[in-house]
């Protein structure tokens, strides 16, 4: 009867421990988005950010009036984990999880780095980084 306690006890805390690294890992999204005066985007590829992140674009000191979707896209990175990725043909990125719902964004931009920040990223809350070009940023939140 022992053995069988012992047994159930090992598995349920290894299920424990497998739900709490799940928890670690971080679902995200990354845009390339660009800033534009013009209503209407000069690639017919370019779609409009959504409302919400118009909205934090705004409040932002940026000199553009409209603000277009290039790239995107969604990702997991787990708990200690890296991911590197291509938003377009020049602009890269590598989103280390550190954890606690804090991400260092590196930005690659034609094989040279351009920026690294490190930020809490929780629900609900963005990252905004250059990209390299005068129009271009990289945007960076956490998805539900």
């Amino acid at each position: 009867m022992t053995k069988w306690v012992c047994a159930a006890a090992i598995l349920i805390a290894c299920a424990g421990a497998n739900a709490f690294a799940a928890q670690g890992d971080l679902k995200l999204e990354a845009q390339l988005i660009l800033g534009s005066n013009d209503e209407k985007p000069k690639d017919s590829g370019l779609k409009p950010v959504t409302k919400d992140i118009e909205k934090k674009l705004k409040r932002l000191p940026l000199k553009w009036e409209h603000y277009y979707v290039e790239s995107g896209k969604k990702f997991t990175v787990g708990s200690d984990g890296t991911k590197k990725f291509s938003l377009s043909k020049t602009c890269a990125v590598s989103v280390k999880n550190l954890g606690e719902e804090r991400v260092e964004l590196t930005l690659v931009n034609q094989d040279k780095t351009v920026g690294r920040i490190t930020q809490s990223l929780r629900k609900g809350q963005t990252l905004v980084a250059g990209a390299g070009a005068d129009n271009s940023m990289v945007v960076l939140m956490q998805n539900d």
